[in-house]
C-alpha cells in the first residue's frame, strides 16, 4: 500500500543557536522537496549567547552541513579544544584532563584500560590521561589535526571547537538562506490549534500569521509552544543538580591561547574559561542557596587573569527536561526542552541530537505516534546519561571546605549512576550503553581523575607478560611527549589555517 505524504511546512519559532541549527539542517535536507521552513524571531529577546564550548561532535555536525571548517572558524572567532582542565574537584589544589579522542590502545587483546589499572595496582603508571594524545597536546599548549592518509601516534586524538555563539547564529542565518529558509523578526500574540488540539498557525503582530504543519519551539526557557501552547510538564532535576544560576563576563584575551575549557571548582560550584581569538568568555555556575549573585559576580571578577570588558550578568536556570520533547505536532529543542549545567560542553551537543534525531525520523502527515514514541526514547536516554556524567563530577568529591561541597557528601544520586558507579568500582567495567554521549575513555579519564580507582582489575589481563606490558606504557607516556613537542603551539596552528 503506497502512503506517501511527506510533511510540507515547518515552522521554527526562535533563533539564537538553536533556531539557527535546526533551519540550517533543516533547510538542507529538504532542499528540492517543495517543502517550506520559516523561521520567527523575536525582536526584542537577546539570546543567551555566551562564549560556548562544544564537543567533537559538532565538527560532525559541520561536516553534515558540509560548511568548511577554517570558514566557519574565521567568522566565530573560534579555537580548537582538545578537552577540559578541571581543578580543584577532587580536593584543593588537584587537576586533571578529560580529554577527546581515545586513550592507549588494546594491549595482548585486551582493554588498554584494564591493562593500566593493574600497572596502576602495582604503583607502575602514570595517571590514565598521560597515554592519550590531546591531553599530551593540551599539557603543551600545542595542537594539530593528524592526516588521515598517514596515521601516527597522534592519530587517536580527538577535537572540538570554542566559539562566540552569536557570531555562529549569526553564520548558521547566512547559511540557511541559501536554502531558501524564510525569516521573520515578529512578536507571536497567540497560537491557534486545530479542532484535535495540534498547533494551526501562530499570529504575529505585526506581519500575517504563519501556518505550519509541524513546528519547532527554539524560544528557550520561556517556551511558547511545547509549555505555554500545549502544557507539556518540565521535570525538575536540582535534586540531582542544584546550581541554579551563573555570574557570565567576557575579559581581554590572555598571553597564550590555550586548546582547552577549564573547569575550576569554587565554594558554591564552578568557574569556566573559554578562550577565543581575541577574548576569553568565563562564568561562574553556583547554587543561590549557598551563594548570592552580588558574591558570585565578585568571585568571578576576583578570579579573571584579564580585565573585564563589561559587568557580568547573571543567567539563571532550571535544571531538568521537558516530559515529552515532542508532544503532536511539535518538537522542543535547545532550552525549552530542558537543560543541563554546562559542565561538559552539552547544550549544543543536545541541539544537534535534537534537529538530527528528528530528520531521522522525519514523520509524515498520518505518523501514528510511535515515531514520537521512539523520539522521546531516545532524548530521555541522552538527557540521563549526561546527567548521570554530571553527578558524577560532584558526588565523586572529596572537598568538605564549604557548606556546598559538604552537602555533596549526603546528596542523593539517580539510581542509574549509582548502578554505574557500583559496577566500575568493582573491577573497572562500564555500564554498556551505545547512546551514551560520553564513550568509556571518558568515564575511565573522569573517574579516575577524580580518584576514584576499581578494587580490582580484569583477571584475563593477567596472562599477558607483565614486564612487556609495563615497558609498552613507557613508551607510549615517551613517544606521546616526543611528538608533541616537534608541534606548532594553538596559536601557530590557528593563525596558519586561518590565514590570520
Amino acid at each position: 500500500m503506497h502512503n506517501h505524504c511527506p510533511l510540507q511546512s515547518f515552522v521554527i519559532l526562535g533563533g539564537g543557536t538553536a533556531g539557527w541549527m535546526s533551519a540550517a539542517l533543516l533547510g538542507r535536507i529538504l532542499k528540492g522537496s517543495g517543502a517550506t521552513v520559516t523561521l520567527i524571531e523575536s525582536p526584542d529577546i537577546s539570546t543567551v549567547g555566551v562564549g560556548e564550548a562544544t564537543v567533537p561532535s559538532f565538527v560532525d555536525f559541520l561536516q553534515i552541513l558540509d560548511i568548511p571548517l577554517a570558514d566557519f572558524m574565521r567568522e566565530t572567532n573560534a579555537t580548537f579544544k582538545l578537552g577540559i582542565k578541571f581543578s580543584e574537584w577532587h580536593s584543593q589544589g588537584h587537576r586533571y584532563w578529560h580529554p577527546f579522542g581515545n586513550i592507549g590502545a588494546r594491549i595482548d587483546a585486551q582493554p588498554f584500560f584494564q591493562q593500566w589499572l593493574k600497572c596502576t595496582h602495582n604503583g607502575e603508571a602514570g595517571a590514565y590521561t598521560d597515554y592519550g594524545p590531546s591531553a599530551a597536546m593540551a599539557r603543551e599548549g600545542k595542537f594539530y589535526i593528524p592526516d588521515p592518509k598517514r596515521p601516527n601516534n597522534l592519530s587517536r586524538m580527538g577535537y572540538a571547537l570554542h566559539f562566540d555563539a552569536g557570531l555562529a547564529a549569526e553564520y548558521l542565518k547566512r547559511y540557511a538562506a541559501t536554502y531558501n529558509v524564510r525569516h521573520l523578526v515578529s512578536t507571536v500574540e497567540h497560537v491557534s490549534h486545530t479542532p484535535d488540539g495540534d498547533i494551526s498557525e501562530l499570529r504575529l503582530n505585526d506581519h500575517p500569521p504563519v501556518s505550519g504543519e509541524f513546528f519547532l519551539d527554539c524560544s528557550g526557557q520561556r517556551a511558547l509552544l511545547i509549555e505555554k501552547a500545549l502544557k507539556v510538564q518540565y521535570l525538575p532535576w536540582e535534586a540531582f543538580l542544584p546550581v541554579n544560576a551563573a555570574a557570565v563576563v567576557q575579559s581581554e584575551p590572555g598571553e597564550t591561547l590555550p586548546p582547552y575549557t577549564e573547569a575550576i571548582a569554587h565554594e558554591a560550584g564552578w568557574r569556566w574559561r573559554i578562550p577565543l581569538q581575541t577574548r576569553t568568555g568565563n562564568g561562574y555556575v553556583f547554587c543561590d542557596r549557598y551563594c548570592s549573585e552580588d558574591k558570585a559576580r565578585q568571585a568571578l571578577l576576583a578570579a579573571l587573569a584579564e580585565p573585564a570588558l563589561a559587568e557580568p550578568r547573571i543567567i539563571r536556570f532550571a535544571t531538568g527536561k521537558r516530559q515529552k520533547m515532542w508532544h503532536r505536532n511539535c518538537l522542543a529543542v535547545g532550552l525549552s526542552g530542558g537543560f543541563l549545567e554546562p559542565l561538559e560542553s552539552t547544550g549544543l551537543y543536545l541541539i544537534m541530537r535534537a534537529i538530527l534525531n528528528f530528520v531521522e525520523l522525519m514523520p509524515n502527515r498520518v505518523e501514528s505516534g510511535a515515531t514520537r514514541r521512539e523520539y522521546n526514547r531516545l532524548m530521555d536516554i541522552e538527557y540521563e546519561n549526561i546527567r548521570d556524567f554530571i553527578v558524577m563530577h560532584y558526588c565523586t568529591s572529596t572537598r568538605q571546605d564549604s557548606p556546598f561541597w559538604r552537602d555533596w557528601q549526603a546528596r542523593a544520586i539517580p539510581d542509574s549512576l549509582k548502578a554505574k558507579l557500583a559496577l566500575y568500582r568493582n573491577q573497572g567495567r562500564l555500564v554498556r550503553n551505545d547512546l551514551d554521549l560520553f564513550a568509556e575513555d571518558s568515564w575511565y579519564a573522569v573517574l579516575t581523575g577524580m580518584g576514584v580507582l576499581p578494587e580490582d582489575y580484569d583477571r584475563r589481563v593477567d596472562a599477558s607478560d607483565y614486564a612487556t606490558v609495563r615497558t609498552m606504557l613507557a613508551n607510549v607516556d615517551r613517544s606521546l611527549r616526543h611528538s608533541t613537542a616537534q608541534l606548532r603551539s594553538h596559536r601557530q596552528y590557528l593563525q596558519e589555517l586561518l590565514n590570520l
